[in-house]
Parts: C-alpha cells; structure tokens; sequence
C-alpha cells in the first residue's frame, strides 16, 4: 500500500516537473515568439501547447489496457484559459491529429475529455476578462478540470473498490492538476507583477531621461571625488564637452566658482557627511557664457546596501532673477538719467550715518540748478537731460568715492559728507563747487553757465536723523534762492522758524477770501498847492484770527507765488469800486480810486473783461478808477502786459507807474508805457532835504516826465520842508503821512466835513 501511494506520488511529481520545465522552454521562447503577429503568435502557442499534450501521453498517471490517465487535458485547459480561442482549438486539433496519426485511434472517452477540457479552458479564459482569476479561482479550476477527465474515464476504469479508485485515479488527478494551477497562478502573477513594476520602472525611467535630457537646467552624476559619470545634453552644451570628454573631467575642471563662494570638495564633502541633499548659490564660469549664476543642488545616491554611491548634481540658472533684481534695485536706489543715487538710496545712507549716534559730524548739501527751467524752455528737454548728466559728472569728479553725490530731483543734487572731525573738509569742498561752477559746461559744443544755489545742515547741529537734515537743508537751499540765487546758506533755526510762517500764511491765504480776513484801507491823495483831494489808493490789509495784522509786503509775494493773488485782486478792485461810490457821496463827488495790479494778473487773458465788467455791476465810471502798476512788468511778459493796458487805457482808466525808481528803471520804456501818471517812491523824497544829489535827481526826473506829458504823485511826503521842495518843482500830487495815515471807510466820512477836504469842485 504505501510502496503504491509512493509510486503514485513519484508520478505526479515527475508529470508535475515535466510540466514546469516547459513552462520554462515556453518562458525563453516568448520574446520571439511575441515578434510575430497576433495571429501568428496565438497559432504558435497552440502548436507547442498541442505537441506539449502528444508528449504528456507518454507519461501517464495511469494507465491500463486502453486507456491512460494522465495530463494531456490540463495542458489543452491551460492552452485555451492562457492563451485564448485560437491556441485553444489549435492545441485539441493537433492533440486529437497526433493521437490518429501517431497512436491507435482514440476513444470517445479522450476525444470528449480533450475538448471539454479545452473547452472549460476557454471559458474560464473569457470569464477572466470580466472576473480577474484569483488563486482559489485557478485552484478550483483544476479542480474542475481534474473531475472532468474522471468523469469522461469513469467507465474505463478497472473494477475494484472505491478506495481503491479513489487512491489510485482519483487522488493522483487532483492533486496533478490543482497543482499545476496553483503552480500557473503563482507564476502568471510573478511574472505578471515583475512585468508591470518593469514596465513602470521603463516608464519611470523613460520620463526621468526625457525631463534630464530637456531640461534647461545642468544635471549630471558625479562620483565622490567628483569625477563626472554622466550628464545631460544642457550640461554638455554650457560646458562644451563631448561624450567622450565628460569621464575624463571633474566638477572643479569644468565649472569653475568663485573663490569666495563654497567649492565642490566642500560641498561633496558635506554631502558624504550628512547623505542629504544640500544647496548653494553658485557663480560659475562656464566657456559659452562666461560667468553665470546658479543654484546648485547636490543629492546622494544611496545604493541597497546602504552606502552612498555617487551624487546627482542640478544648476538652475538664476541669472536673469539675479539681474532682474539688480534692475530693479537699479531703478529703485539710482536716477535713471545721471545713474547717481536718488533720493530714496542716499535718506538710508544719511539715516545709516546718524543712526550711530556718535558725535562724529556729517553735512548733507543740498545742490539746485538756479537757471536750468530757462534752459529746458529755450533749448528742449534733450538739452537738459545732456545738462544734468554733466551736472551729475562734474559733481561725482569734485568729490572723493567715500562721499556720496545723489540726484534728489529734477535740477536738485545732494553730497553727504560722512565722518568728519571738523568743518573745514565741508568748507573746501563748498568752495570747490563754487569755484569750478563760475566755469561753463559745453554740451553739444555750446557753454552753459550754470549757477547754483547751496544749502547746507550739518549733523548733529542741524537734525539728529535724516529727514530733519533733508528738510533743514531744504531750508537753507530755499533761503540761498530767496535772497538773490548763486550763493551757499547754512541751515540756522530762524530759517526754520521763518519758513514756517510763510507755510502758515500760503494755507491761511487761501481761505481768508472765504473768511473775510482781508479789509481796505484809503490813503488820499492832495493837490500840493491847493490840498484837494485828488483821490485815494486802496492799501489791502489782512487780519490773520492767530497773527494779527499781517504786512501786505509779506503776504503780497506768497499770493503772486501761489496764483492766489488773482481772486485776492479781483476782490480788492470790486470792492475798493464799491467803496469809491460810496466815498463819492462824502463830498468827494470827482475822487478816483487808485488800485494796484500784479504782473500776475495782467498776463491773465480775461483780466481787461473782468475789468470792465466790475465797472460796470458797480456803476463807476472808468476815469475814476487808476490801476497801479510796479516797473516788475518790465522784465514779466512786458508786450503782454502792455498790451492790456492799451485796452484799459482805451476804455478810458488811468494808468499809474508806482515805486518809479526801485526797480528795474528805463526811461526807454517808460515811453511805451500808456501812463498818465507816475509816482515817485518815497525813498527819493526822504533825502531830498539833505542830500543835494537825491534832490537834484528828483528835480530831473520831475521836469523830465512832465515833458512827456505826464503827471506826478510824490510818495511819502511826512514834512514841509519836503512839501516846498516838491512845490518848486511843480509837483502836482503828493501822498503820505503830511496829508493822511491810511484811512478807513467811516474816517474819510467824518474828515468829509472840514472844509479843507471838501472837493473844490
């Protein structure tokens, strides 16, 4: 008994192991056998599985006088439940030949078994496209094909009991063929497992090679003494090696860096010492594009014991970043004109400067180009860029490196003079400037006198930080302009002071008209002989809510700066119209009124309709009403201003020169001038007691322009001494303090009555 079941054992391992070793030969023919077509392939398949099942015959489980059992029928299952429809039916058809060509005729029995077997093969081949064959899947499938081939050979059995049936065909089959299943399922799996991780890894590797190969940046391999392996066709390229070249180079040959910046060996060794990617900037000279910048990452390659075997090199190339960000601090901390610092770069130098708090001194001066606007107006703006270029050159040749001279704006330069222990470095270099800009610039061959105002604040003194120094230093370049251009002030804290108040009064100026801030005042005018009242001037007055009364010499020039001066004269005319009516009924029924116009608004187009209009809503008429002007408008758009006084004068208003003497004086265009009056400052009346010059001059200028047909007021007269002078010389009109202060409105009415202010008409 146990002699038996060993036997029956010996044949299935050996049936077993002859099937395996053709599922090997069958393993090695694949790769050709898969070069054919797909019908081709699948005819193949069922030809070796069919001459596989002829072999198998040989070599049964059992056998007796007709018959065998063995495994020809899982081999023709395996064919169709492998390989599908054709090699199934290829496998039975040259199975059931060899057995009649080869053997005696088969029986029903083989005949039935071989297709059912092929045939259950072949459902279990379509069912698996819907329902994957799992392992008990494939073991009850040799299971069902195990019981198949008993039942079509139950009959061909010999009699004999059940057990022994059972021990001798049954078992035997079973275990075969459940076996050999498993045995399938198992290596379908692993190969199947082993093709996909293959195929991914090909893919992988398929999608690594195509990133490194067009990939921008540098990408290679290296060993540990970073000795190139291999690199990508970007790094070739910006490294100019071949192939052949690349594994006799290493990293410090190839991509040489700065020395101040980490080397290779370093970084390889750190690399070694750590096995975790490191990073750096790098700047490497290359031989395509010279010196280039790049983040460079090192990462190790850790092979499967565990040792790092080489290292993965990438460069990205950050040198447009890198020079994007120079742009842009270009354009943020220089003048893009002269390339000088510009304001923004030099406040953090001078806060840098004084943030240290040491008693060390440090001078911001403030430079501005007095003349620049007229040579932008007169020869392009082309020309004045070239002027400030050669400005800002000029100025960066007069000063050492360690001085830094910026642009702060259009025609404004600045020099911070750091560290110094005293002033005289500061006065050499402001002498310096002067002198070397008392000599002409040529730009485009032609000289240009350039003159130049300075104003200067000095650390600590003037400002314990940046922005008090920059605004101090504002201060004084201010002050340099106010009082005559071409000069250097230093900052003192009654600049400050006075710079505040003209701040105060520019905001204040604008809403006083709203306010009625401002008032009139009237100062007559008398026959010098007779002391008739000629007339009066309208002398405005403002009367500040904080400051009290403020000087119309000080807020006059702050109003013709800030253009407020137009509605601020307009007012003055309408109302001092309003109050001439009013005056007239006192009296003074042939009284004019005298008004003083700015340059300012006489270049206004719409000023001679304003005029006139306000003559007319008021009722007075035009000879009534004398508007003053200064000599001013002889330098400020004289043909304009001119030209509206034609107009005036044409509509029949008095036209009066005042201040005759303080200005720009010319008796050639006091010609042109359509005046009928002229008034002589009071600083020719005061000396003409004392000082026989003074007098003799007044005397000349008063025959002179009655010659012209021109009339003459003498301003300030305070004595009668001056009086008599003026009457000698045949003044017709005085004015001042002799006659009158400055009068209100109610005043002149209580004066009316005296029978010496009375009109003689």
């Amino acid at each position: 008994m146990l002699s038996s079941g060993v036997g029956l054992l010996e044949k299935v391992m050996f049936n077993a192991s002859f099937l395996v070793f053709f599922g090997f030969v069958f393993a090695m023919l694949c790769p050709w056998i898969t070069r054919f077509r797909d019908g081709v392939r699948k005819g193949i398949w069922g030809l070796l599985y069919g001459l596989t099942a002829l072999i198998m015959m040989h070599y049964p489980l059992i056998s007796w006088d007709g018959g065998s059992l063995g495994a020809t029928e899982l081999v023709l299952g395996l064919s169709g439940v492998l390989y599908g429809t054709v090699p199934g039916i290829v496998s039975l058809v040259v199975t059931e030949a060899g057995l009649w060509l080869f053997g005696e005729p088969a029986s029903l029995a083989e005949y039935g078994a071989g297709i059912t077997a092929a045939c259950t093969g072949l459902l279990a081949f379509h069912a698996g496209k819907r329902y994957p064959l799992s392992f008990a899947r494939y073991t009850f499938l040799g299971l069902l094909l195990s019981i198949e081939v008993l039942l079509w050979n139950w009959n061909r059995l010999d009699e004999g009991s059940f057990a022994n049936i059972l021990a001798d065909a049954v078992v035997p089959v079973i275990l075969l063929y459940t076996f050999i299943l498993m045995l399938v399922r198992f290596y379908l799996f692993s190969q199947r497992r082993k093709g996909s991780m293959e195929q991914k890894l090909h893919e992988r590797e398929h999608q690594y090679r195509m990133l490194a190969e067009h990939s921008q940046d540098l990408i290679f391999n290296c060993d540990l003494q970073g000795r190139l392996i291999s690199a990508n066709p970007k790094f070739m390229q910006a490294t100019g090696l071949s192939q052949e070249e690349l594994s006799q180079k290493s990293l410090n040959e190839l991509l040489l860096v700065r020395s101040e910046l980490s080397d290779w060996e370093e970084m390889l060794s750190q690399l070694i010492q750590t096995q975790t990617s490191i990073s750096a900037e790098k700047e490497i000279v290359n031989g395509q594009d010279g010196s280039r910048i790049y983040v460079t990452t090192l990462s190790p390659v850790i092979g499967a014991d565990g040792q790092m075997k080489s290292a993965i090199g990438t460069c990205y190339d950050i040198t447009s970043v890198r020079k994007s960000e120079q742009h842009i601090r270009q354009l943020s901390y220089f003048d893009t004109l002269t390339e000088l610092p510009n304001r923004k770069l030099l406040t953090e130098r001078l806060h840098q400067a004084t943030l240290n708090g040491d008693e060390m001194m440090h001078a911001l001066v403030l430079i501005d180009l007095d003349n620049f606007k007229f040579v932008n107006d007169t020869r392009g703006y082309a020309f004045g860029d070239e002027l400030l270029k050669a400005v800002g050159n000029q100025l960066q040749q007069l000063f050492s490196p360690q001085y830094t001279v910026a642009k702060m704006g259009e025609d404004e330069y600045a020099v911070l003079l750091e560290d110094m222990d005293q002033i005289q470095p500061l006065l050499s270099c402001i002498e310096t400037v002067q002198e070397q800009f008392q000599f002409p610039l040529f730009i485009r061959g032609e000289p240009i006198h350039s003159r130049i105002s300075m104003g200067v604040a000095v650390y600590p003194g003037d400002g314990k930080n940046a922005e008090d120094l920059i605004r101090n230093a504002g201060t004084a370049i201010y002050k340099a302009k106010k009082t005559g251009k071409n000069q250097c002030c230093f900052y003192n804290a009654d600049m400050r002071e006075s710079l505040l108040r003209r701040s105060k009064l520019e905001d204040s100026l604008r809403k006083a008209l709203i306010h009625n801030e401002f008032i009139l005042q009237f100062q007559p005018q008398c026959h010098a002989t007779t002391e008739s009242v000629r007339g009066f001037e309208a002398l405005i007055r403002w009367v500040h809510p904080e400051l009290g009364t403020i000087s119309p010499a000080e807020f006059i020039p702050i109003a013709e700066e800030t253009g407020v001066i137009v509605p601020i004269g307009e007012w003055v005319i309408r109302t001092a119209c309003e109050r001439i009516k009013a005056i007239q009924k006192y009296h003074f029924e042939h009284a004019i009124i005298s008004v003083n116009v700015s340059p300012v608004q006489l270049k206004r187009h719409d000023f001679v309709d304003m005029v006139m209009n306000i003559l007319r809503e008021t009722h007075v008429e035009p000879h009534h009403l004398e508007l003053e002007i200064t000599e001013s408008i002889m330098m400020e758009s004289f043909h304009e201003s001119v030209h509206a006084l034609e107009q005036l004068r044409g509509h029949g208003i008095r036209i009066a020169l005042d201040d005759f003497g303080t200005g720009y004086s010319s008796l050639s265009y006091l010609r042109l001038l359509p005046i009928e009056t002229l008034k002589i400052d009071r600083s020719f009346i005061q000396d003409i007691v004392n000082e026989p010059m003074q007098a003799a001059l007044t005397e000349s200028i008063i025959h002179l322009v009655h010659k012209m047909g021109i009339q003459v007021v003498a301003e300030g007269v305070e004595t009668e001494e001056q009086l008599k002078f003026l009457q000698a010389w045949g003044c017709e009109y005085i004015q001042g303090y002799l006659v009158s202060e400055p009068l209100y409105e109610l005043e002149i009415r209580r004066l009316s009555y005296l029978p010496q202010w009375r009109d003689p008409a």
